[in-house]
């Protein structure tokens, strides 16, 4: 389950609740609208949304909230769905990637100061120091003075909490970068349409948009995937994340530079004699110069050859492993003496030692049934149905007195009239 915020332009919080299906695509499920993004409103609607779920299944636990914002409230996610909690750097690496292609002309300029950037980030986990590192970032490039005073002003005052977010939680994958990608695109097409028209401050118009236009599109989508109709609907929506895309690419047309590990080179499946080049592969803040990714877009090019560097042991391991890791390692070394704590680490280790299993277990399987036998049975309890609107099923005894009949009149004509008023 993943939680995002809206589009820039709104006068008040829009939070989405997303799923994964089967596919790894993100499914808005639920919208939230509020106030403002403080603890006690979040808490609220958050209680208020797991008690809904809960009317319907009493069962219903997510095994894992993504949050892309280091300003969301993780407590309240916590406290009320009792689940792990995963940071994306979909937000923050869009952002930067956007006002460095806005503001710096150079190309050479442009993929060197993201590396940098990155680099920042991965120093959390190396004992670098993040003051000296943005500091020494700052001096190393101050002739780039647009892109400087950006970050100096958007990023320098918050900079401690977004980095103090990602030593904390786990970073989730790029495959769940892609996936939040596609639905924020697909968001911003159905709700810039009707921009021109001063509609951000409406939030009927945002209702109605919302429902009515992208829920219905998501639910086309998902009719067209599981009946097998609608070719080229079923076709679009497999291939509206960038991971999907990069899954059609073969390992032939990707070329990497023998004892070079600058860059990679991937052939165009279109034309033969088009090829795009992605700068320091492997990483999370790769550089490619397709169009796609210079609109601060995750291309397929640099999804497929982060894949294959994985594969190889000449490649340092992505943010979102190196992550893990350090979080499992700082679990493991809990002092002895404290049995709570301890305890607590065992069962967190052994729960997403489980949950990574069987993330392996369904990539690499070719038939899914297979691996969904082998899962245990979990018995749900299903509330059951009320009486409400059917005809009672308990026989009375018949009444012979002229009392009981007259009693017993208005009452049918009362119910009558509210199936009635229903039906209007």
């Amino acid at each position: 389950m993943v939680f995002i915020y809206g589009v820039a332009g709104f006068q008040y919080p829009l939070c989405t609740i997303l799923v994964f299906d089967s596919r790894h695509h993100a499914l808005p499920v639920a919208w939230a609208i509020t106030r403002s993004s403080a603890k006690p409103d979040v808490a609220k609607w958050m209680k208020a949304l797991f008690d809904r779920v809960r009317t319907v299944d009493t069962g219903w636990k997510i095994s894992g909230f993504v949050i892309d914002d280091a300003a969301s409230e993780i407590e309240p996610i916590r406290d009320v769905f009792s689940c792990p909690v995963l940071f994306s750097l979909w937000r923050v690496r869009r952002a930067w990637l956007k006002n460095i292609v806005k503001k710096c002309p150079e190309m050479e300029v442009r993929r060197e100061i993201f590396k940098r950037l990155g680099e920042i980030i991965c120093g959390i986990w190396n004992g670098v120091d993040s003051n000296a590192a943005i500091e020494k970032f700052l001096q190393d490039f101050n002739d780039q003075t647009s892109f400087i005073q950006y970050i100096k002003d958007c990023w320098l005052p918050k900079i401690e909490m977004w980095l103090s977010i990602m030593q904390t939680v786990p970073i989730a994958s790029q495959e769940a970068s892609g996936a939040i990608e596609a639905y924020h695109f697909k968001l911003k097409t159905k709700l810039y349409d009707d921009s021109h028209l001063g509609a951000f401050k409406r939030v009927d118009w945002l209702v109605h948009n919302l429902t009515a236009e992208l829920h219905s599109s998501y639910w086309l989508d998902r009719y067209a995937d599981e009946h097998d109709t609608f070719p080229k609907v079923k076709e679009t929506y497999i291939a509206s994340t960038s991971w999907h895309r990069a899954l059609q690419i073969p390992d032939s047309a990707v070329y990497f530079p023998e004892n070079i590990h600058l860059f990679a080179k991937i052939r165009s499946l279109k034309d033969n004699n088009v090829s795009h080049t992605v700068w320091n592969p492997g990483s999370e803040f790769a550089f490619c110069d397709c169009a796609w990714f210079l609109r601060g877009n995750l291309c397929k090019h640099v999804i497929k050859v982060n894949m294959m560097c994985q594969n190889r042991q000449d490649f340092s391991d992505s943010i979102s492993s190196r992550s893990f890791r350090e979080l499992l390692t700082t679990l493991l070394r809990k002092p002895m003496d404290d049995s709570m704590e301890l305890d607590k680490a065992k069962a967190w280790t052994n729960q997403m030692l489980d949950q990574v299993q069987r993330l392996v277990e369904l990539t690499d399987a070719k038939d899914l049934g297979t691996v969904v036998d082998k899962f245990p049975l979990k018995w749900v309890y299903r509330k059951p149905r009320t009486s409400f609107g059917r005809p009672s099923t308990s026989l009375a005894p018949p009444s012979t007195s002229k009392f009981d009949s007259n009693i017993s009149s208005p009452r049918k004509s009362c119910r009558k009239r509210k199936r009635l008023s229903r039906v209007r």
